[in-house]
């Protein structure tokens, strides 16, 4: 065979591939009918708050994530006041990453531990706020783009005092420049109304500060809880779910799940789903997995 002629029966032969491609994809399957996509081809991501493994800050709670099942972790930075290594510790830090890896568990989010009486409330004093900028470097270092910032409890925000809400805003301005440059969003877990937390999140100014909900903490503050993910679209960046100290799956709690899981799915959210969840049976492994299941065949991810 020429070269010329070689030439020709490869242009030829290249010609003739999409015919060939579209008779073969009208033929019938051999094998059977043509499998159809899945209907939720977006794999849904379930992580657990360490404290519900069993304790905060403890890195043996990476493995038992593994054991379980669970797709990811929120592990929580401590300050504690005896000296005890904390995720503050670089050193703590490399090795948390390193079991991750290890076990093929991401660590989902940073939740903020108690930092102490003289250091709150988170808000408004300005120890908090120097906290908080470490924080960011921390869960840059583990590899996260979530931190849980609690304002509640103590630190709780009182949306009537206005000075409170000023001084709030002012500190993470100066935050979210942080977070922008580490590609991380503190995400602020909270007490109050989907209209207020638009009001502060939107007075911040910053796509590096969001919210963490928690629809099971605020249903008593509420008066729709249904309507507050619609609101707040895509201000949420992470989401615990729980049902007291039942099983998902369980009737009688104060959030009706699948209805709660559409209205997720209607904002178009693809962040993790954390487990916040007791163990009822006292087997955290039979429960854990019992939850994991419900969250996976409950929730759903938008293509």
């Amino acid at each position: 065979m020429t070269r010329r002629e070689f030439v020709t029966r490869a242009i030829a032969a290249s010609a003739a591939l999409p015919a060939i491609a579209q008779a073969q994809a009208q033929q019938p399957n051999a094998q059977g009918p043509t499998p159809k996509a899945p209907v939720n081809p977006v794999r849904v991501r379930v992580g657990m708050t360490d404290w519900n493994l069993g304790q905060r800050g403890d890195i043996t709670k990476i493995t038992l994530a593994r054991e379980i099942g669970l797709d990811g972790i929120q592990v929580s930075v401590q300050y504690p006041t005896d000296g005890k290594p904390t995720l503050r510790d670089p050193a703590t830090q490399a090795a948390f990453k390193r079991a991750a890896l290890d076990n093929g568990i991401q660590i989902c989010s940073l939740a903020i531990g108690n930092p102490g009486k003289s250091r709150l409330p988170m808000h408004t004093n300005p120890a908090f706020a120097i906290l908080l900028v470490e924080a960011v470097e921390i869960a840059h270092n583990l590899g996260t783009n979530n931190i849980l910032l609690p304002i509640l409890g103590d630190s709780h925000i009182d949306v009537t005092s206005q000075a409170q809400v000023d001084s709030f805003v002012a500190m993470m301005k100066e935050v979210a420049r942080y977070a922008e440059k580490r590609g991380v969003v503190v995400a602020l877990e909270d007490w109050i109304s989907a209209e207020d937390n638009i009001k502060i999140v939107d007075a911040i100014g910053s796509e590096y500060v969001g919210v963490y909900y928690d629809c099971h903490n605020i249903v008593p503050r509420v008066k729709d809880i249904y309507v507050e993910p619609k609101m707040l679209g895509k201000r949420i960046h992470q989401i615990h779910v729980k049902n007291a100290n039942m099983l998902l799956s369980e009737p009688g709690g104060r959030v009706d799940w699948p209805r709660m899981a559409q209205e997720f799915y209607d904002i178009g959210y693809r962040g993790w789903y954390v487990l916040e969840t007791n163990s009822p049976s006292n087997d955290i492994i039979a429960d854990t997995r019992a939850n994991i299941e419900y969250v996976k065949k409950t929730f759903r991810m938008p293509a």
